[in-house]
């Protein structure tokens, strides 16, 4: 096992040998192995399956605790449904494609892990990103709420323990196309479509990553705390880190993204330079119409005088 907690041989097996009671929750048979405040709960599968899952949870602690220090006084639930259908029927919240979902004042996890060959690597990705919202809910209480949405889901992609690799993809070719997001638009909620949505993933963790490595893990942690507080999104920053969110995004971009710096705020700016243009254009075009039918009245009158 990770993060530090060394298990003897022994006491491992006779947990894992825990023959797993059945019980049923939401309509379904779960079996369950636990160690510690970690409890992990699966059905339609053997005892290894639930091995695996909660080393991923273990690693995903262990993950976490490179930005904060869980806080495991409370029991953590983790629930492993086989499908997305299986997770839907439960009345979870979210889009058609979200695969995970954390109630962090609960401290509940549901996930889908598909079986296949990427079994592993999603446990990975989905169990330490929903563990992270727990702690990060602990670590800064009720006003975990108020956290802007680009910083909590930031931080618990950070916390995967198998950074999904199209992140990187998806965020360079929104940066060719000049397509990305502001984090302004980042700060309550990500869009509903799911293209659009992995983007708000792959900036939020860019973003995050720049934070952390800029302002330490207790700069992130002062953020939070702050945000918490309920300060808005934009001063959020201001406040913790003695910078505005606009400015921390141009760095970002500039730094992180090799993007020009002037092209955000031209794409900020360009509808009311459009806008401008237009409360300009069209006295312009009015003063442009009477200047010719005013030349056209001196071309006759001059012509009558002849």
């Amino acid at each position: 096992m990770r993060l530090g907690f060394q298990i003897s041989l022994l006491n491992w097996l006779m947990i894992a040998a825990l023959a797993i009671t059945p019980q049923v929750d939401d309509g379904f048979d779960w079996q369950t192995l636990e160690l510690g405040a970690l409890k992990v709960h699966w059905y339609d599968s053997d005892t290894r399956f639930g091995e695996a899952a909660l080393d991923a949870a273990w690693a995903g602690m262990e993950s976490i605790s490179r930005f904060l220090t869980p806080d495991l006084g409370q029991p953590v639930e983790i629930f492993i449904y086989t499908n997305l259908e299986d997770l839907r029927s439960t009345q979870v919240p979210g889009e058609d494609w979200v695969a995970g979902h954390a109630d962090p004042a609960l401290g509940l996890v549901r996930v889908v892990i598909e079986p296949g060959e990427e079994q592993a690597i999603r446990m990975e990705q989905r169990i330490p990103h929903e563990l992270m919202h727990v702690m990060l809910y602990r670590r800064v209480g009720p006003g975990y709420a108020n956290v802007p949405t680009w910083l909590r889901e930031g931080m618990a992609a950070l916390a995967e323990t198998y950074p999904n690799p199209d992140y990187d993809r998806v965020l360079a070719a929104a940066v060719e196309r000049n397509d990305l997001i502001p984090l302004t638009e980042l700060c309550v909620s990500f869009p509903a479509a799911a293209g659009r949505a992995f983007l708000a993933y792959a900036e939020s963790r860019s973003f995050t990553n720049y934070l952390q490595e800029t302002y330490g893990s207790t700069g992130l942690i002062d953020l939070a705390v702050t945000y918490a507080d309920g300060v808005d999104c934009e001063r959020g920053t201001e406040r913790a880190l003695g910078i505005s969110l606009s400015s921390l995004e141009v760095r970002w971009r500039s730094a992180v993204l090799n993007q020009n710096p002037l092209l955000p705020a031209l794409q900020t700016i360009l509808p009311y330079l459009v806008l401008l243009c237009l409360v300009l254009l069209i006295p312009m075009l009015g003063i442009a119409g009477a200047l010719r039918r005013t030349g056209s009245h001196d071309e006759r009158g001059t012509q009558v005088r002849k």
